[in-house]
């Protein structure tokens, strides 16, 4: 498996970048999700379009005027808001189980990394890399009918951004729980996959340190 994520970020490498390690993850317990004003709005699909250009005038104009969206819509935003509330009921039980998943705003390095990574839309889990010159983060954006995976970089920092990545950190229960600690003193949890490469992948990431 750990071979098949490799050969997916090797795709992504630039001109005479060496990729150093490459770990299956998903985000940890109870880190929150972007607010929705924050997001970059989703890409059409083929078939959306080709469905918006068969719908009348006076329709399609309602769609592109993005009243039901919450980035462009009070109305859209104030239920955006209490559809979220049950979420956060629930992430406040999740922190009580699993303790702290992420520290800093949404203006911080970990805040645009959740950002970025929740403006693609992809799947639940990704692949974090990195190599000797940066960390990137790939997710699969592939429609939910489609087997073969279609891999996305969406977001991309120096190494030097990133202070340390902590595995299996003393205290927590989670499996593959790793700590992505970054330089501006903000961190997210996410969990490997695969439980055991959690550890290998945070040696080889400090290699070069």
């Amino acid at each position: 498996m750990n071979q098949e994520r490799r050969e997916q970020a090797q795709r992504f490498l630039h001109p005479d970048e060496r990729l150093i390690a490459a770990c299956a993850y998903e985000l940890g317990p109870g880190v929150p999700h972007p607010p929705e004003a924050l997001l970059a709005p989703p890409e059409s699909s083929e078939l959306s379009r080709r469905i918006e250009a068969k719908l009348p005038r006076a329709l399609r104009q309602l769609v592109k005027a993005r009243v039901l969206d919450p980035r462009q819509s009070r109305p859209a935003g104030a239920a955006n808001a209490i559809d979220r509330a049950p979420d956060m009921v629930d992430d406040l039980g999740t922190r009580l189980m699993h303790g702290t998943s992420m520290e800093g705003g949404w203006q911080s390095a970990a805040g645009h990394f959740l950002v970025s990574r929740a403006s693609v839309r992809g799947s639940v889990t990704g692949v974090l890399a990195v190599t000797d010159r940066r960390w990137f983060g790939l997710s699969d954006v592939s429609p939910l009918w489609q087997t073969t995976p279609v891999m996305k970089q969406y977001w991309e920092t120096p190494r030097a951004a990133i202070g340390a990545l902590r595995a299996n950190p003393t205290g927590l229960l989670q499996k593959g729980r790793m700590e992505i600690q970054f330089a501006d003193g903000s961190w997210v949890a996410v969990l490997a996959s695969v439980p055991a490469q959690a550890a290998p992948f945070a040696a080889a990431a400090a290699r070069l340190r």
